[in-house]
């Protein structure tokens, strides 16, 4: 297969298993002609495949060439004007766009081209419209029109769907991050926190369907919740397990790539103890560690032991970046309460009441006993790790 998108994921091969979600998206995307198509979220932590998913679907759909044109866009977590911001986000949907009419590989990185290179691509194909439209957004540009750049680039996909006789795929990926890192103004002090809701009439398109993702479950439902209201996005969780058998393919597919010699028991030990979670079979198979050890149970054990428990683990940094966000966006005290409180009860679903009513003392009883009998790794019950840091 052509890959006009450079997939993150690097070697295509990496992408193992997730066909039940693939066909899912798949089936879905053939409704978008048929103008069924209801806008998508896909939720799931960081790392458990969502941006992988969207952009092989991206590529499927350009090699495809079919009726339905994908457009993927990335937003970033740093301090954007919404201006430069709209310039970015049109240029990449007129690059992608131009891409797919064209037959063009993107550049690296989904880097969007510039304007005198796209208007070079739309006179090649003789694409007048397409061409104004250039003409007409430049011109917003030019004159820092802000909310009128902004509204002229996020319609682009319906508006070229009527204009082309085409459909669109709408791909965000983290658009929950529009909440709180684009400005209004050029010393990024009028937060443009609402931004997402400027989808809110685009969402229902039947001719340019979102499909969004969110890496922070709870902060994505709550911008659905207040801008996305009307059940407008169908949710869609993404699980970051693959099944037992695409695990085992994982396990095989990213040691070959890694170059790294495997049995059949540590393979399966590996595929056991990750819950066949890709990212964390890629972060053990990725160990700095100079004892790690591969070729033996134990070994793996052993490795996995340490990317757990040791502070320059990437399994130890994936985790604590969540611990840390969630206890700055509670607080220091309460938020470390409810970690240690769920740490004993990690088997059970807790309700808000139960939570509620545990006495700091009760907590830390429990979570004592916890600490001596139960892993807190979170990967599996084969792992003894019992070391839990807050």
């Amino acid at each position: 297969m052509k890959y006009a998108l450079e997939e993150r994921i690097g070697n295509p091969q990496l992408f193992c298993g997730r066909k039940q979600q693939m066909e899912l998206l798949l089936n879905w995307v053939n409704m978008i002609p048929r103008k069924t198509a209801k806008s998508r979220a896909l939720l799931g932590r960081r790392k458990c495949g969502k941006s992988a998913i969207m952009q092989r679907l991206f590529n499927i759909l350009w090699v495809q060439n079919g009726a339905v044109i994908p457009f993927y866009f990335e937003v970033q977590d740093y301090r954007q004007w919404l201006l430069e911001f709209s310039d970015i986000y049109y240029r990449t949907f007129m690059s992608q766009f131009l891409s797919f009419k064209t037959r063009t590989v993107l550049d690296n990185e989904n880097s969007p081209w510039d304007f005198s290179e796209l208007r070079k691509m739309a006179t090649a194909i003789n694409n007048s419209y397409a061409l104004n439209n250039m003409d007409g957004f430049q011109d917003c540009l030019d004159k820092e029109r802000v909310d009128q750049t902004m509204k002229w680039a996020f319609s682009a996909p319906g508006v070229f769907a009527g204009k082309e006789n085409v459909f669109f795929l709408v791909m965000i990926d983290e658009i929950q991050y529009m909440t709180e890192y684009l400005f209004r103004d050029k010393d990024y002090k009028v937060l443009a926190y609402h931004l997402p809701g400027a989808y809110h009439g685009l969402v229902e398109s039947k001719v340019a369907p979102m499909l969004v993702s969110g890496s922070y479950v709870g902060w994505m439902v709550k911008m659905m919740r207040e801008m996305f209201v009307g059940g407008r996005l169908k949710r869609t969780k993404i699980s970051a397990k693959l099944t037992a058998a695409e695990g085992m393919e994982a396990v095989y597919q990213y040691a070959e790539s890694y170059q790294i010699e495997i049995t059949e028991e540590s393979a399966f030990m590996i595929n056991q103890l990750t819950k066949s979670d890709p990212f964390y079979i890629a972060s053990l198979l990725r160990s700095d560690w100079e004892e790690r050890d591969f070729s033996t149970i134990d070994g793996v054990i052993k490795t996995l032991d340490y990317e757990i428990k040791n502070r320059d683990g990437e399994l130890f940094g994936t985790w604590s970046e969540y611990i840390y966000s969630t206890i700055k966006a509670v607080n220091d005290r309460y938020a470390k309460q409810i970690l240690l409180f769920l740490s004993r009860e990690r088997e059970k679903e807790c309700t808000r009441t139960e939570i509620s009513h545990v006495g700091w003392a009760n907590i830390t009883t429990g979570f004592i006993n916890t600490y001596n009998r139960l892993p807190t790794c979170g990967l599996s019950n084969e792992c003894r790790c019992t070391r839990f840091e807050v």
